[in-house]
């Protein structure tokens, strides 16, 4: 097959990028893979080829309204490829969709944001309403949570294929424990007889309930990996951390993982924490919640209750050690290699038909 794969941007940082790294480095394995972005980190060795895609990068908002216009200068070699695949809208003919959120409903989730910032979100969602008003395609939803919201929001009224996001099973693992839970511990001042519950992720869809569940439970250490300049506070038990490329030594250092999201079409944290061994403390605001047994393999709780079963949770260390081993498991039955297997069935249906 011949396989177009469209995205804004293309890296391995996380979200999107990362889904469509992960598909143009297994699928060119065994097909003809081209990756058509504004942006993009291509590995020396990739088998696969890249064509660049003009759009303007003032704003998220101005790369998404001049992504498609760019996108049209490629139609030509488009035609050409027998799947061509975008990550939610972004314009061209594909006839496969990823949806990875809806930002309608992701608008409407949100509370306290800038005038600007809202103004900017309604008219990404505009536009894809009006994309999914005549698209006709195979559509993937990340989650139940997506696929339910695209058929609320946009009145798709066809079938949705979902397919999870995965994790990397080699990446994220309790064996990392041994080798860098000490020094993350000692660079952060928390003992080992300390509990310490980690939390990635923007702080716009968590600060609120992480500041109350600080105080609540004053004897746990919390650590927060976030880019969000908004938002932070000091608190003798909260360690405010810049981002890492290597985000696997903060789960091995953790007993838990807290993630009180006020809007995640899926949340791929959730599953990296899984697969290191960790207990996760969820609002059922997550689309990878719906993965969860909760109370098994972790905890999902409406957020007007998440701050005070979460405080209790955390005092049970026992406990937290239990539900860790068991996320384990569930986690690695969603290995990346899994869903690149699922998404390429697709495209077999769509080239046979």
């Amino acid at each position: 097959m011949k396989i177009a794969l469209v995205v804004h941007d293309l890296h391995d940082h996380g979200g999107h990028s990362l889904y469509t790294k992960i598909l143009a480095d297994e699928l060119s394995r065994r097909h003809s893979v081209t990756v058509f972005a504004n942006r993009c980190e291509r590995p020396i060795d990739a088998r696969w080829s890249s064509h660049y895609v003009r759009a303007w990068r003032g704003s998220a908002l101005a790369c998404v309204q001049t992504f498609p216009l760019g996108l049209r200068s490629q139609s030509a070699a488009l035609d050409s490829f027998d799947i061509r695949h975008t990550q939610g809208y972004c314009g061209g003919k594909p006839n496969i969709v990823t949806a990875h959120i809806c930002v309608a409903a992701y608008l409407e989730s949100l509370r306290s944001v800038s005038l600007r910032h809202r103004l900017s979100l309604r008219l990404q969602a505009a536009a894809e309403a009006r994309f999914y008003r005549h698209y006709e395609g195979q559509v993937i939803a990340i989650s139940d949570k997506v696929a339910s919201e695209l058929r609320e929001f946009y009145k798709v009224r066809g079938p949705i294929n979902v397919i999870s996001h995965g994790v990397d099973v080699k990446r994220f693992k309790s064996v990392n424990r041994e080798a860098a839970r000490k020094g993350v511990r000692h660079k952060l001042g928390i003992q080992e007889d300390q509990t310490m519950a980690l939390y990635v992720g923007d702080l716009t869809k968590a600060h609120a309930y992480l500041k109350e569940l600080a105080e609540a439970a004053p004897d746990v250490q919390f650590g927060i990996v976030t880019y969000s300049r908004a938002y932070r506070w000091n608190r003798s038990n909260v360690h405010i951390l810049p981002p890492t490329s290597h985000l696997e030594r903060y789960y091995a250092a953790a007993d838990a993982f807290v993630f009180p999201t006020t809007y995640d079409a899926f949340g791929m944290v959730l599953l990296e924490a899984m697969a290191s061994g960790l207990a996760v403390f969820s609002s059922d605001c997550a689309g990878a919640a719906e993965l969860i047994d909760s109370g098994r393999d972790g905890f999902v709780t409406p957020l007007d209750e998440w701050v005070e079963a979460t405080a209790v949770g955390l005092r049970d260390r026992a406990l937290l050690r239990r539900v860790g081993n068991r996320a384990e498991q569930t986690a690695y039955q969603h290995d990346w290699l899994s869903v690149v297997k699922a998404v390429e069935q697709l495209y077999l249906g769509i080239t046979a038909a």
